[in-house]
């Protein structure tokens, strides 16, 4: 049942790895773990995290969407399984590196995001929304990030890793700006509208192209100006971009809605998230890790959350409407976020674990809740 569609298999495998990499890393953080591995533990706990949870939930939302857009014949079976495992046997590589080689996880990565490029791109090319066409080159970045953070580990270049991670955050930064703006309106107003609300959601395109060239000057200043301070005002200026897209998507509106409002709140951080980042590149009273953790706690994790449970509950023929369990996951991540991002100026050296705790917790109580579903066929009896 897992390899019908790709949402099945790979919000599994998110799941699963959100709750396995964070506990990993709060092991190494307390002493309790120490892994002889050629990845340090922060490139590891960033590469997991950016890499492994966040690119399995993006391929389960790709595989499952594009099929949609492009009327095709979504991945499914043997072609699924090869993706999947290609996924698996990357996580373990990196965990384990101590016995086994490091070319392991770095071919096994790189046949992951290939494979998905090979098989994603021609399709979204062809749904008739040139929109679609900009995944394909985020997918590219991203896999250009993994391939960079695997070069250090297998001793080939000294300094790429922090490279590839920063590229890799500031893909999935353009992946949810780009999917958020392709699907939040669109499931507000509908939802507003069985509400017997009407609302304007009318598209700007000199906004939107605003959106990918300010993004665009993020990821090149992340490349050639890696400690120029005034690069800091270009991060302010995309999340001001950013801040004026979420403004037109009635975001207030949302409260009474769970499934609604945890893409907003998510968006909302990526928002603060870029500009924290140029505040803390201005040498204004923030370290860099915590701005960061805005967008990779803040905007990644609950966007995520937020995007997998609705992706689950509609496609495996249930009514999207978050429940008790899944509303509370989306609490407990905002908690994470919260925690992450302000408790360290009041308690720093206990704010990594609580927020590591409410994390875990989150995609817990997500998956005692999705996990069935997903392995389950549809109650409706229809196929998918």
């Amino acid at each position: 049942m897992l390899f019908v569609q790709g949402f099945r298999i790979f919000f599994t495998l998110a799941t699963l790895w959100a709750v396995g990499a964070m506990a990993l890393w709060l092991a190494m953080v307390t002493g309790g773990l120490a892994l002889a591995s050629p990845w340090s533990p922060p490139h590891l706990h960033g590469h997991e995290l950016l890499f492994g949870f966040v690119g399995a939930a993006a391929a389960g939302f790709l595989l499952t969407a594009t099929p949609v857009w492009s009327k095709t014949p979504p991945m499914t079976g043997l072609p699924l399984i090869i993706l999947a495992s290609a996924w698996l046997v990357a996580r373990l590589g990196v965990v384990f590196g101590c016995c086994l080689p490091a070319w392991l996880p770095a071919l096994a990565d790189a046949i992951f995001y290939f494979g998905m490029l090979l098989f994603l791109t021609p399709t979204m090319w062809n749904t008739g929304n040139r929109v679609h066409r900009i995944f394909p080159p985020i997918l590219a970045l991203l896999a250009l990030g993994d391939l960079l953070t695997h070069l250090e580990a297998l001793g080939w270049h000294a300094e790429s890793a922090r490279l590839g991670l920063m590229l890799g955050i500031n893909g999935i930064v353009f992946f949810l700006a780009m999917t958020g703006g392709h699907i939040m309106p669109m499931f507000t107003r509908d939802t507003l509208r069985q509400r017997g609300e009407e609302a304007a959601f009318a598209l700007s395109v000199p906004l939107e192209i605003a959106g990918v060239v300010t993004l665009t000057s993020v990821v090149v200043a992340d490349l050639v100006w890696t400690t120029h301070t005034q690069a800091g005002w270009l991060f302010i200026l995309a999340g001001m971009v950013q801040g004026v897209r979420l403004s037109r998507w009635h975001g207030w509106k949302t409260v009474s809605t769970p499934l609604l409002w945890v893409l907003h709140v998510g968006y909302a951080w990526l928002v603060m998230g870029l500009i924290l980042r140029g505040v803390a590149r201005l040498g204004i009273g923030l370290d860099e890790s915590t701005a960061l953790h805005g967008l990779t706690v803040g905007a990644m994790g609950l966007f995520t959350l937020g995007i997998m449970g609705r992706v689950a509950l509609t496609h495996t023929g249930r009514v999207p409407e978050a429940g008790r369990w899944m509303t509370a996951a989306f609490l407990s991540m905002t908690g994470a976020t919260f925690a992450r991002v302000v408790l360290p100026f009041w308690w720093p050296e206990g704010a990594v674990m609580v927020a590591g705790g409410l994390w875990i917790g989150a995609y817990l109580s997500f998956g005692l809740l999705i996990l069935p579903m997903l392995s389950t066929p549809r109650p409706d009896g229809q196929a998918g």
